[in-house]
């Protein structure tokens, strides 16, 4: 019993290490357009943010047509509302996202899809009465999802067009963050 544990821990470091061995690495940067999302309530207007971060490539079939892609992604969002008695609320928050995502590679046409964990790293609150970083009573941890489109090529260079959704709402009784987000990446050269 004992050595057939060891020959299948020994089967799978193999496995790993001839995975890794294909395993290409990224980063990418690109622009947010986020909202906040709450049923039956009027949406707030659009922020603009900013998205950057690093990924992996790892294939999954011999010819790069199915990978999984992990990343690692600093994601600004937020939202804007006009108060009925002037002036305006804004929401702007700061992201550390880890997506997990599905991809297929169709000569060089990407297409995307998987869940997604978000840490709130920081807020800023602006009404006309002051400006608030308290992240009180927020949930800190939100799940959601990506889904996205885009073309690779060969070289490396790729942009990407993607929706993504949050399933956890920013507090109790709150709204959902979701956001549409253009990207440009760079998968660097693997062995």
């Amino acid at each position: 019993m004992k050595k057939l544990l060891l020959f299948g821990i020994i089967l799978s470091a193999g496995s790993l290490s001839a995975q890794a061995q294909t395993t290409r690495f990224g980063l990418k940067a690109g622009a947010n357009y986020s909202n906040v999302y709450l049923n039956g309530i009027t949406r707030p207007e659009r922020l603009w943010g900013f998205a950057a971060g690093g990924f992996a490539q790892i294939p999954l079939t011999q010819d790069g047509f199915f990978s999984v892609q992990p990343e690692l992604i600093y994601s600004a969002k937020g939202s804007k509302t006009s108060l009925s008695f002037g002036g305006e609320y804004r929401q702007r928050l700061h992201y550390i996202e880890l997506p997990v995502l599905a991809k297929i590679n169709a000569s060089g046409f990407i297409a995307e899809l998987g869940p997604q964990v978000s840490f709130l790293a920081a807020a800023r609150f602006e009404t006309p009465n002051g400006t608030s970083t308290d992240l009180e009573g927020s949930n800190r941890l939100a799940l959601g999802a990506v889904a996205g489109v885009g073309y690779q090529l060969p070289m490396g260079l790729s942009i990407t067009l993607r929706y993504a959704n949050d399933l956890t709402k920013l507090s109790p009784n709150g709204p959902r963050n979701t956001l549409y987000q253009a990207q440009l990446g760079y998968l660097f050269a693997g062995k």
